[in-house]
């Protein structure tokens, strides 16, 4: 029997183990169950040809799909906070300018100023709303030069 073969009949197998693992311990109904397993890098890596995951235990692959997954977590959490305080940026700047909210977007978006306040926001999002707007003016100020 060939190692593709033999993958492609042991696969199920740990699908399953994995999925009954998940329904266990995430308290998830089977579908969320194959959804939360098939969205992952680690099904993915699974599934390769060449793979040899398969040889892992069911919880040493529930333990590496659960830390993946919590890493994502933290990403998009992290992300979330970033476009909120964008957001905030956008208003506090439309109200600082006295100007549309097509007119800030406008603005934000030809001088990359999602970009900016993205890269700054660890220092920036601890300041107080007039110093924030301050740093974008000289932001959209060096960009407007550079043309």
């Amino acid at each position: 029997m060939t190692k593709e073969n033999i993958n492609s009949s042991i696969i199920p197998f740990k699908i399953q183990q994995l999925i009954d693992m998940i329904v266990e311990k995430k308290h998830l109904d089977v579908e969320s169950a194959f959804y939360y397993l098939y969205t992952s890098d680690l099904y993915r890596n699974l599934t390769e040809k060449d793979s040899s995951l398969w040889q892992q235990s069911t919880l040493s692959l529930y333990e590496s799909l659960k830390k993946e997954k919590l890493s994502a977590n933290k990403t998009q959490e992290h992300n979330s906070k970033i476009t909120l305080f964008q957001a905030f940026c956008l208003e506090q700047y439309k109200k600082q300018h006295n100007i549309s909210a097509t007119d800030s977007l406008y603005i934000f978006l030809s001088y990359d100023v999602f970009k900016y306040i993205e890269s700054v926001y660890q220092t920036l999002h601890t300041q107080s709303e007039y110093y924030i707007i301050a740093e974008i003016d000289k932001y959209i100020k060096r960009k407007k030069e550079e043309e």
